[in-house]
């Protein structure tokens, strides 16, 4: 399951011949017609089931696969199934999984807490040693944080920064905030403890886990400055004349070679991001005149590397000298045994915001690498530094609230490996569970509001349906050398709140649809959407 090259951006580790998309993003803008509210009748599940029959009709799912279950919440009835025990490529609806074993294990409440510890005797100002910084797992790491505690977040149609490869031209954008705060916040943690100077070297302890490259959407490991990229965002100059590129954060770990051309507004703007040798990223094409800034991004290679340097920069700007050189691999070797660490030699802690936030964040926008990051952390708490052990966890926690073992199958967190699968009630019988959890609040808070947020912001948005369904969606489409599209897969998992009163718990897969192009995808997300409306009118 391993894959070459990690300096790849993400959008590139999918092969030449299949470009997919995982995140579970519903990009269309769609506005059902309003209908207006049923009164509740023992015919409403027969009316749900018969839009449904109609949707699933149509000439293009002639050659699909649907499932789908629609549950009472509070009585656990099943009211309506298709194929419910059938197994289904269900693409980021698979991070349900992920993100509820985090919260079950760790609890909503849990905070990362990153420290700082000397190694070594003190002279003066001067320590007579190395300072080690011990990556915690924290996906943000000081970045996204908001005055009110929360992390920042992108609703559609607005891409976020995780996904500016994927969705080129769509409008991704920097999170707000700085990237190196969380490191500043250390420095001078470190200058408040009375160091000045570092004789030795500064190391970053990053055995948590094992840095892990078998998921598909890239490097996991226990440190994350900038969420492990770096931002390119480009504008256009005059016609002929060069592009220019704001990088963030801006460090010495890399030197950016811009080669990007500014042509005719109206011209296609095509730019490529590679990194030669490392510590060099080219960035080719061109750019239309007049055209709106453009973010690439480009994942970082060592993490462990590249936060040692931002955090010897940072020490540098709040006053402390480090002897060693600024940049190059990480020492790891000059880290103490683990579990060594005293007390006495903390100098610097940085504590985040509750994990709570982080499910929000990965599951709002559909976040592949932070969820792949939920399993790692799972794993760890399993007693293992291997991430895929974090699947061992995802079907725990599925078979913990009554799923069958054998209709539970994740190969990740995120639901990008398209060996993954679930059924329709393995997914609902979870769904059905979690709320009697004491994370049963923090998950069903972190999921896409209809209409209203995250992936589903623009969904639905002028129906009266709008704001009475939490769903978190999943997508797999894939294409091919020869311009064939095909739907692997398209899911949405769970909870509508009914005009009537009731509590529903809602499933719908569907497999298997040949497209003429990407474009038609969206006719395959406004027909999910519509039989979402269908349950909220008649149920």
């Amino acid at each position: 399951m391993r894959r070459a090259d990690s300096r790849k951006p993400r959008g590139a580790r999918r092969a030449a011949a299949a470009a997919a998309v995982g995140a579970g993003l519903a990009l269309a803008s769609l506005a059902i017609p309003a209908s207006a509210a049923a009164k509740p009748a023992t015919s409403g599940v027969a009316k749900v089931v018969k839009a449904i029959d109609r949707i699933e009709s149509k000439p293009m799912y002639r050659q699909a696969n649907w499932g789908y279950t629609v549950d009472d919440q509070k009585t656990g009835k099943v009211l309506a199934s298709q194929a419910a025990h059938k197994m289904f490529d269900p693409g980021s609806t698979m991070k349900s999984y992920s993100v509820s074993s985090a919260l079950r294990m760790y609890g909503p409440k849990y905070r990362f807490r990153t420290p700082v510890y000397r190694q070594g005797t003190m002279s003066g100002g001067t320590l007579n040693g190395n300072l080690v910084l011990v990556g915690s797992g924290d996906l943000t790491f000081g970045l996204r944080k908001q005055a009110n505690g929360t992390l920042y977040y992108e609703n559609l149609p607005a891409i976020d920064q995780s996904y500016a490869d994927e969705f080129p031209g769509a409008g991704a954008v920097e999170p707000p905030g700085n990237p190196m705060s969380a490191l500043d916040e250390l420095a001078a943690d470190v200058g408040a403890a009375g160091i000045t100077a570092i004789s030795g070297n500064v190391v970053i302890d990053d055995r948590l886990f094992r840095s892990f490259d078998g998921f598909p959407d890239g490097l996991m490991t226990p440190i994350w400055v900038n969420e492990n990229l770096i931002d390119l965002l480009l504008r256009p100059g005059a016609v002929g004349k060069q592009a220019t590129i704001a990088v963030r954060p801006v460090t010495s770990s890399y030197v950016i070679d811009n080669q990007v051309t500014t042509v005719a507004a109206g011209k296609a703007t095509n730019l490529e991001v590679s990194e030669p040798t490392p510590g060099k990223i080219e960035v080719t094409g061109q750019i239309a005149a007049g055209s709106p800034p453009t973010l690439k991004i480009w994942e970082v290679a060592d993490p462990a590397a590249f936060a040692r340097t931002a955090f010897i920069e940072a020490l540098s700007r709040a006053g402390v000298t480090v002897n060693a050189p600024v940049t190059g691999s990480n020492p790891s070797a000059l880290l103490p045994p683990r579990g060594s660490y005293q007390s006495g030699d903390l100098v610097g802690q940085h504590v985040s915001v509750p994990l709570a936030q982080y499910a929000k964040l990965i599951l709002k926008v559909s976040y592949n690498r932070g969820a792949d990051l939920m399993a790692c952390l799972a794993a760890v708490k399993l007693g293992s530094r291997n991430c895929e052990r974090g699947m061992a966890a995802e079907v725990q926690t599925a078979t913990g609230l009554g799923a069958r073992r054998s209709e539970v199958i994740p190969f990740d967190g995120a639901g990008s490996d398209d060996q993954g699968r679930t059924t329709p009630t393995a997914l609902a019988t979870l769904l059905r569970g979690i709320p009697r959890t004491p994370y049963g609040p923090a998950f069903v808070d972190a999921l896409p509001i209809l209409g209203r947020d995250g992936t589903l912001a623009n969904v639905l948005s002028d129906a009266p349906v709008a704001g009475h369904a939490q769903i978190k969606t999943g997508n797999r489409v894939v294409g091919n050398g020869a311009g064939q599209t095909n739907v692997l897969g398209n899911s949405l998992a769970g909870y509508v709140e009914p005009s009537h009163g009731r509590q529903i718990v809602l499933t719908i897969f569907v497999g298997n649809v040949p497209i003429p192009n990407f474009e038609d995808f969206n006719t395959v997300v406004a027909d999910q959407a519509e039989m979402i409306e269908a349950v909220y009118r008649y149920l």
